[in-house]
């Protein structure tokens, strides 16, 4: 775990350890009757890879749930990505997000709420429920329940903003601090009421009055037949005590000889783009104020902005990972938070100028707006992105670094420093021009060709 910077491994050990020492001191018989015990213990580690995979995708569909809610109380609502916003006013002068913005971040995703209720889901099954099935049914609806209770919740910020001010519904704006306020706060607990008032009224609909037969205290029967303490001798109970602890101690003696502190192995790319490519010239852009708050100071990044003759741009993005974990992140999470709606993912091969090809991500995206009121425009975009590691490690999917990280810490003895390269070229439609199907086709055989000239003056070539 400390070579793969993680602590999953240590919480798998720890848990493992907890089986393994009730099998040998106990028996199976003990094992069976603590089996949900010991697998309730998994609700204590920290499920940061949920974020990644769940958070993301939370965001996008509480924010329409509450966008649609809201417009058929006849509340003008415009929703960019992840962002809710009061819709303008030219009759009273009112520009966009004036009566109310909200931002749908990971706290009002279902995130927090999810694992709460994840954990209350299965206990509350597990004690109330008879049947396997309806178990398994009012777990797996902690998810829409924990989406439901957060829908809820941007409803209350809307209209309190709407009735009391943005100031008394969400708070106060203190730099980059939001200090929220106390009405703020008491909407979280609506994600509770709602989500537990489901999950009540759907195990009644699964089991009916099920409450009735709840027994919270019920005596277990242990057969003596099998090998647990009661019955063992004493010198039979030491040995397995002895081999306990010698195990134990052999496990603290390898952790005390590791190293204390981890060395991540050359990065395969430097966080340098080329100020020129082709025909194209760069201006050179730095962080935003997001990305310095949520980054670590060890995170390199280096961005430009591209043009050519023609009149084509691009935005090229290098990111090389800091010496904390989560530094990375896959565009399919920031882009959708900026009012990105992505419309394809797939993966393809690049031939790079060099000779070397590359498997990366190739995403489409659009986003309308509105330059002026009742004139409705639309970009579209096209986003190639990959991830580089160590000695030519290349992979277009952020999931596989951490699997590749975990197979080459523990079998290569190497420690990936990741980095990740994006380039993403943007194209302006007119609802009132006709859209011509091979412009896509145009702009994405220059960006590609743009790609394999300037990746070689990035990446460091596998020694």
């Amino acid at each position: 775990g400390f070579k793969v910077n993680t602590g999953y491994l240590g919480y798998a050990a720890l848990q493992t350890v907890l089986a393994g020492l009730i099998l040998l001191l106990a028996g199976r018989e003990w094992w069976r009757t603590l089996f949900f015990s010991w697998l309730f213990l998994f609700f204590a580690w920290p499920l940061f890879p949920l974020d990644n995979l769940l958070a993301a995708q939370l965001k996008i569909p509480t924010a329409e749930m509450a966008a649609i809610i809201l417009r058929w109380f006849g509340v003008g609502t415009v929703r960019e990505g992840s962002a809710l916003s009061s819709a303008s006013d030219v009759l009273s002068s009112l520009t966009q997000g004036a009566k109310f913005h909200l931002e749908v971040s990971d706290s009002c995703s279902g995130m927090r709420s999810l694992y709460t209720l994840l954990m209350v889901a299965a206990l509350y099954g597990h004690l109330a429920l008879r049947r396997a099935l309806p178990k398994l049914i009012v777990f797996c609806s902690a998810i829409p329940l924990a989406v439901a209770g957060n829908v809820v919740r941007l409803l209350m910020l809307a209209f309190g903003s709407l009735w009391f001010g943005q100031k008394f519904a969400i708070g106060s704006q203190n730099g980059d601090h939001l200090e929220e306020s106390t009405y703020h706060l008491l909407c979280g607990f609506a994600v509770f009421g709602v989500a537990l008032a489901g999950m009540f009224a759907l195990a009644s609909f699964l089991e009916g009055r099920h409450w009735k037969g709840m027994k919270l205290f019920d005596s277990v029967k242990i057969k003596r037949s099998d090998a647990s303490t009661a019955d063992m001798p004493f010198s039979e109970l030491m040995k397995r005590v002895l081999t306990a602890l010698a195990l134990g101690a052999t496990g603290i003696g390898l952790c005390m000889l590791a190293p204390s502190r981890m060395i991540f192995d050359e990065p395969g790319m430097r966080a340098e783009l080329p100020a020129e490519v082709g025909e194209y010239q760069s201006m050179q852009q730095g962080m935003t104020s997001k990305e310095q708050n949520n980054f670590d100071p060890t995170v390199k990044l280096d961005r430009r902005y591209y043009a050519a003759p023609n009149g084509r741009q691009i935005m090229a993005t290098l990111v090389l990972a800091g010496e904390k974990k989560k530094t990375l992140h896959p565009p399919t999470i920031c882009l959708p938070d900026a009012g990105w709606i992505i419309t394809d993912l797939s993966e393809m091969p690049l031939l790079m100028d060099d000779g070397r090809t590359i498997e990366v991500s190739l995403m489409r995206v659009f986003r309308d707006y509105e330059p002026v009121p009742g004139q409705r425009e639309r970009i579209t975009g096209l986003n190639i992105y990959w991830y580089e590691g160590t000695k030519g490690a290349s992979t277009p999917s952020f999931f596989m670094t951490d699997i590749i990280t975990y197979w080459d810490a523990i079998f290569l003895n190497r420690n990936h420093r990741w980095g990740q390269a994006s380039f993403f070229l943007p194209m302006h439609e007119s609802e009132n021009e006709k859209r011509n199907p091979m412009d896509e086709l145009m702009a994405l055989e220059d960006l590609k060709e743009f790609v394999a000239k300037a990746a070689p003056q990035f990446l460091i070539a596998p020694k």
